[in-house]
């Protein structure tokens, strides 16, 4: 891979990490942990990402400890559950992997929220870092340390805080992405945009179609790095509530994910319909203009995303939410606009109007 200037975010929360984002980075792991103080390396990763880059990965861990092994994973958010994570637990006691061995995830959003659970609960937590491969993960996911399974069809209902040592965001592993994977992670930009930075959306709406450079998609990944890297340091364990802004579309998203049972969308697509509902009840309750619904609405097809759900009953989708770990006591709390880079969080929202949004969007 080429060497191109990179950028260091730096987090600060409890302790500190940090997050490198550019073409290369890959190739200078050692810049940003000390791998003197490991036992061993485990690279955890699904068997898609091990064809295209687990060998050359697997051979600069090399240059860092003498034992390394690879645990491999079904494709798929189907992946992302307790059987997975038995298996993973079974492979390191057979590899004698101890508290001194260190994991690297290599691969999207499943890998990493897979591998950083297996990292936090096998003998009571070990050192890990994330390697994002997709543009969701390193723009969202890799960050802020959720890490967990789906359980009974529910998505992320087993899980806990723990943070990486250091995430590496390399650009170039995006060029293998399919077109699809790219606008699924373009959700997710969408949602900062959005819920956070007004500028970001405008870059999205005056970019239109077509593939991105590298150069765009490393200032992206850059931004929204720093975007979530600005909430995590106030509110790293959701205690305070400013981490709830990132919850921008995830609370119908979620719920079109577990109606569907994690196979008709993934999870980008599904924000994006779920930021069209967010956005249609913003304007219901007075918070934001019927224009503001249509630039949305029109970036989102540029994108390359779904705006409608046709297919799901409403009704579904009412009771996916009051399951959702969003609401407390029966009550959702909704993050909605007060316009475009403006999101306000725990909003309440009456079930009527709910519905009539999501049969609006549902039809």
């Amino acid at each position: 891979m080429a060497q191109y200037s990179s950028r260091v975010i730096r987090i600060e929360a409890v302790r500190s990490w940090p997050v490198a984002v550019g073409i290369g980075v890959i190739n200078q792991l050692d810049q940003y942990l000390d791998f003197s103080r490991y036992s061993s390396i485990v690279l955890i990763t699904d068997t898609n990402v091990k064809r295209l880059y687990g060998q050359n990965v697997l051979k600069a861990l090399k240059t860092y400890s003498k034992k390394t092994c690879v645990f491999s994973l079904p494709v798929g958010e189907r992946a992302k559950s307790l059987g997975i994570v038995d298996r993973a637990y079974m492979f390191l006691l057979q590899k004698n992997i101890d508290r001194k061995g260190l994991i690297c995830t290599l691969g999207g959003g499943v890998v990493g929220d897979l591998g950083g659970y297996v990292a936090a609960t096998y003998l009571r937590g070990l050192d890990y870092i994330q390697l994002p491969t997709t543009l969701l993960a390193q723009v969202d996911s890799s960050i802020g340390g959720k890490t967990g399974v789906n359980f009974v069809g529910k998505k992320n209902m087993i899980g806990s805080f723990y943070q990486p040592k250091a995430i590496i965001s390399d650009i170039a592993f995006l060029k293998s992405l399919p077109q699809a994977e790219m606008h699924n992670g373009l959700g997710e930009v969408m949602k900062y945009g959005l819920a956070l930075d007004e500028d970001l959306f405008g870059i999205l709406e005056q970019r239109g179609k077509g593939d991105f450079v590298d150069t765009e998609l490393s200032e992206i990944v850059k931004r929204c790095a720093d975007l979530k890297a600005n909430i995590i340091e106030v509110d790293e364990l959701e205690r305070s509530g400013e981490r709830a802004i990132l919850n921008f579309g995830h609370t119908v998203g979620h719920a079109l994910e577990t109606v569907n049972m994690l196979q008709r969308y993934r999870h980008g697509e599904a924000v994006a319909i779920g930021m069209i509902a967010a956005v249609r009840i913003s304007e219901k309750v007075g918070m934001l203009d019927v224009s503001s619904i249509h630039r949305v609405e029109r970036v989102l097809r540029q994108l390359g995303l779904p705006t409608r759900c046709q297919g799901t009953e409403p009704d579904d989708l009412v009771k996916a939410i009051s399951f959702d770990k969003k609401t407390t006591s029966g009550q959702t709390g909704w993050v909605l606009l007060n316009g475009i880079g403006k999101g306000v969080v725990n909003q309440r929202v009456p079930v009527n109007l709910v519905k009539e949004v999501l049969k609006e969007i549902c039809r």
